[in-house]
């Protein structure tokens, strides 16, 4: 009887153990998600600051069930409270805002480089061309402005005269782009697309009989784009 005690005890110490880390992660996850939409590489250093704190507040009463539940459900809400507040004040302060979330500083103004700033945000020359070739630069000379951003990501303004060419600089016109029209969805014709394009049903057949498509159950996904190309996607994953 003793043993048969014990045992479930130690039932009942690990169903609330995992109970707690439920709940906390389900309250952590709630919290982060009051940071907005946001990926990991638009965080600022105060968010991820936020971040690290809540993990920090939630790791112990996972791991330790001598640790009250308490101790950390109360810190996360408010570490989550508090974060809210601040993100209402940055939105009304411009100064707060540059505190917390840091200020855009200007690398490469006019095709030179600003040494100043380039040492202020600890960022070498060799990061400096690389960030450039990831947004295939390859001549500081053609930059008219570079900013990092608070996110550490480079922002870069061509010189007039290196920008690329719309159709409007050539003076043409371009009709507005279309999204793809799916005519076959899992193996089953869309008329009312078929209808909206004015396609006929034969000439659909003919159409995937050209790319190779015997039953209409091979396909997965059949779409016609703005130009009035088919593309076919069979069941196994497989496009023609």
């Amino acid at each position: 009887m003793a043993g048969v005690a014990k045992l479930l005890h130690l039932h009942a110490t690990d169903l609330w153990l995992v109970l707690r880390a439920a709940v906390l992660f389900a309250f952590a996850l709630l919290a982060i998600r009051f940071m907005g939409k946001r990926t990991i590489g638009q965080l600022s250093p105060f968010d991820l600051l936020v971040i690290i704190i809540l993990g920090s507040a939630v790791v112990i009463p996972m791991e330790d069930e001598k640790t009250p539940f308490t101790h950390g459900l109360i810190p996360l809400v408010l570490i989550a409270a508090i974060n809210y507040l601040i993100s209402k004040v940055v939105l009304r302060s411009r100064r707060i805002e540059n505190f917390l979330q840091g200020k855009p500083s200007v690398l490469i103004e006019n095709g030179e480089v600003v040494t100043k700033n380039l040492k202020q945000e600890r960022v070498s020359m060799a990061d400096l061309l690389i960030m450039l070739r990831e947004k295939n630069v390859t001549n500081i000379e053609d930059v008219q402005e570079a900013v990092l951003e608070p996110n550490g990501k480079l922002s870069v303004l061509l010189k007039p005269e290196r920008q690329p060419l719309t159709p409007k600089d050539l003076g043409l016109s371009t009709a507005p782009g279309l999204n793809p029209t799916v005519l076959v969805e899992n193996g089953e014709v869309v008329y009312a697309n078929l209808d909206k394009v004015r396609l006929g049903l034969g000439h659909l057949i003919r159409e995937l009989s050209a790319k190779g498509v015997r039953r209409l159950a091979e396909v997965k996904r059949a779409t016609l784009d703005e130009l009035g190309g088919l593309t076919v996607e069979r069941q196994e994953g497989g496009e023609r």
